[in-house]
Formats: C-alpha cells, sequence, structure tokens
C-alpha cells in the first residue's frame, strides 16, 4: 500500500514536518533523513520552503516501514528514557510527550509495549508512591485530583486512596493549616476548603491552632 505526501514543510533549523493520508499520520525528520522519502523528499528539496513539490507524492509501505521501524522508533524509545531518567511518570504522560514530538501513534504504542515488557512505565505503582510522599500534605481528594490530570483514574486508585483514614485526614489537615495559618478563621477555612479536606477535619485543625495561639498569648501575659 503505498502512502501518499499531503505535505513536507520546515518544522524548525534541524527537522522537516511530514504529513501522510490527508492528515493521518505526522512525524519529524532531521533533514538529512529527508532522502528516506525518495522522490517526495527530493521534490521538497527542490521546491520552496512549503515544499508544495512534494504534495501528492507517493512513497511505498516499505520506506514508511523503515522510516517508523528504523528511524522513529528507536529515536522515540530514547527519548522517553531520557524523559524517565530524573522520576517515574504515568503513561498518559508518556504518551502526551511522545505525541507532543509528532510521533505516530503506531510508534506511540509500541514504545508503551517495550516499557511495559521492561516495567518502566507502571501507573500502580507510580500511584502508590505519589500517595506515599503526597499525603502528609493533601487531602484524599485532592490527591485523586493530582493523580487524575496525571492521567491515573478509577476503581484502583480509590481502592489506594481508601487507606488514609480520618485520622490521617485530621493530620494532614492539621499540618496544612499550620503552614498557611493566618488566625482569619473564614480564610483558613476556605483555604483548607480549596484543597479537599473534609468539614470535620478542617473544625479540628482550626480548633488546634486556636488553642495553641490562645495558651501562647496566655503564657506570654504571664511572663510579663
Amino acid at each position: 500500500m503505498a502512502h501518499i505526501v499531503k505535505s513536507i514543510s520546515e518544522y524548525d533549523k534541524k527537522r522537516w514536518k511530514v504529513t501522510l493520508d490527508e492528515g493521518a499520520v505526522t512525524f519529524l525528520l532531521y533533514k538529512g533523513e529527508k532522502r528516506l522519502l525518495g522522490d517526495a523528499g527530493n521534490a521538497a528539496s527542490a521546491g520552496t520552503e512549503n515544499s508544495s513539490g512534494a504534495c501528492g507524492v507517493e512513497i511505498s509501505d516499505e520506506t514508511y516501514r523503515h522510516i517508523l521501524e528504523e528511524v522513529l522508533l528507536p529515536r522515540a524509545k530514547k527519548r522517553v528514557l531520557y524523559y524517565l531518567k530524573n522520576a517515574d511518570k504515568t503513561e498518559f504522560q508518556i504518551r502526551r510527550k511522545l505525541a507532543e514530538g509528532f510521533y505516530p501513534e503506531e510508534v506511540i504504542e509500541k514504545v508503551m509495549e517495550f516499557l511495559h515488557r521492561y516495567e518502566f512505565a507502571d501507573d500502580v505503582r507510580y500511584a502508590e508512591s505519589f500517595i506515599e510522599a503526597k499525603r502528609d500534605g493533601c487531602s484524599r481528594r485532592e490527591l485523586e485530583a493530582k493523580l487524575y490530570q496525571k492521567g491515573i483514574r478509577g476503581e484502583t486508585v480509590k481502592e489506594m486512596l481508601s487507606g488514609i483514614s480520618a485520622e490521617d485526614e485530621y493530620s494532614a489537615c492539621e499540618k496544612a493549616l499550620r503552614k498557611k495559618y493566618t488566625g482569619d478563621e473564614r480564610k483558613d477555612f476556605a483555604y483548607l476548603a480549596r484543597k479537599g479536606y473534609p468539614f470535620d477535619a478542617i473544625e479540628h485543625a482550626i480548633n488546634v491552632l486556636r488553642e495553641e495561639q490562645g495558651n501562647g498569648r496566655e503564657k506570654t501575659a504571664d511572663t510579663i
């Protein structure tokens, strides 16, 4: 099956953006790799910056496969491993990163297969580590929202978060308030409510800090 070149345009100083099959597939090639497109690449080189001369030119499925498997797939794997070098990422984040780099969906799927095979992408492990690291400063609702933003959602997350007890919420709420305590109950209540803490935990935290502040003032007065 042949693929029709819709456009080849200069993406930046080093790369060209190639679009095939009426926009169904888009990828980036370095200028030295444009020759892999054969006649389409030659037409682009001879054309204007927008390379309109390449439009409608066919490339064989064999050529397309070669570009995908020998050029784009190794590059995508290398990019993802670098992306994961300093911290784990969710599958959603990895897919988004590759899509932003104009890697075709077929390449993205093969990269994910590779990552799953070697356990480089494990959303459950990521969620467990994230919850453990953040639970002291975030409410259960806030943790769920943050994981949702990272593409992790569903019953698995709810099950993990069910391990956070009411006592844990009280403790986390109190710690959060200590960092931002103003003494203005309306402001303090609104701040904790925005962070997703339940009302009983908020009331407990405000009462604890109000009592501490009151005791502190009494001790100062006694000293004077």
